[in-house]
């Protein structure tokens, strides 16, 4: 066991991990084809997209709602974002009903207009609200309650002392856990994030189960946030859509081994077409087609010919074209398999 192994949180207010490494709330992505395909790579626990309190009050659990879960996808927490404390612990209490092992709040989105609705990151600066809300939330459910955060609405005093009020409040209450992204809100996904951030939160809160958020996009840089930081684990975003053997080579390096070749054209099909599988299981088949387009054009650097792939995916439409586009891209007769031009 290295030393890494031997310092890591390996539970979440009980709910145990076997790893650091766990996929981020990716909105239009996290769905459970993306989670099942990342969880068969070693993410130790995904995490649902985040959706609005008002949907999940609204809505059944069936595969078309899009909260449907695989009985693979475990452990698997659902991340919540709302504006009424009473309606997110409503919502809370849903989603623990339908069977998810984790409820996160989410207090970090920086899209405008999600802020424009007092959810999401805009709640960083209503400290009252978000206290309200995490104490619903902890009153309403039995399964672990988390936060996740970035490091502040701006880099002013003020909002630094909010981010304190609001986590520390958090803490008070229970809490199992906080993600802590490293940018603003006010940054949005421009400029680096400030690891430190995360660093000084696992200082401060040293029993609490803190991971990092912010420029993962490599094995490397996963293990130097944890490393650098202290932080129990991390949370990998859009590294994981680009390439999802990132988890893959995260647990190599934590275990103390090379890091893996990259993913062959035949790693890459099979992985395409178990994803595949699994949203024609939730959308049905003509909407699953078009869901991989995404995906595809995301994963096209790990291809010899990304610009090809590219585009073959930015035209897929049908069926079929998926069809061509695996075998004539993917398949044993592709010229990029033998080395042909």
């Amino acid at each position: 066991m290295t030393t890494r192994q031997r310092l890591f949180k390996d539970d979440i207010g009980g709910v145990k991990i076997e790893s650091p490494f766990t996929l981020a709330a990716l909105s239009g992505y996290s769905d459970v084809g993306m989670r099942v395909v990342c969880r068969s790579l070693g993410a130790s626990l995904t995490r649902h997209e985040v959706v609005l309190d008002k949907f999940i009050n609204e809505q059944g659990s069936g595969p078309k709602s899009g909260l449907w879960m695989d009985p693979s996808d475990r452990p698997v927490a659902c991340q919540l974002m709302g504006r009424d404390p009473v309606e997110m612990g409503q919502a809370a209490a849903r989603m623990a009903g339908f069977g998810y092992d984790i409820v996160d709040i989410n207090f970090g989105c920086p899209v405008k207009k999600v802020l424009g609705r007092c959810r999401g990151g805009f709640l960083l600066s209503d400290p009252q609200t978000a206290v309200a809300m995490v104490k619903e939330v902890t009153q309403a459910v039995r399964v672990p309650v988390t936060v996740k955060m970035r490091r502040g609405l701006d880099d002013t005093p003020l909002s630094r002392d909010r981010f304190w009020e609001i986590l520390s409040a958090a803490v008070d209450l229970g809490i199992a856990g906080v993600v802590i992204h490293g940018r603003t809100v006010q940054q949005r996904y421009e400029g680096p994030a400030i690891w430190d951030a995360i660093g000084e939160v696992k200082r401060r809160f040293a029993h609490l189960n803190v991971m990092g958020s912010g420029d993962l996009y490599s094995a490397e840089d996963c293990l130097r946030m944890i490393e650098s930081t202290g932080c129990d684990g991390v949370t990998i975003a859009r590294g994981a859509i680009e390439n999802p053997w990132v988890f893959r080579d995260c647990l190599a390096l934590w275990h103390g081994q090379p890091k893996p070749a990259p993913p062959t054209l035949a790693e890459q099909a099979d992985l395409f077409s178990m994803q595949y599988q699994l949203a024609i299981a939730q959308y049905g088949l003509e909407r699953a087609t078009r869901q991989m387009r995404k995906f595809g054009i995301k994963r096209a650097g790990l291809h010899p010919d990304p610009a090809r792939v590219h585009d073959a995916f930015i035209s897929l439409s049908s069926p079929d074209d998926w069809k061509r586009i695996q075998d004539e891209l993917y398949g044993e007769d592709a010229s990029f398999a033998s080395g042909r031009t």
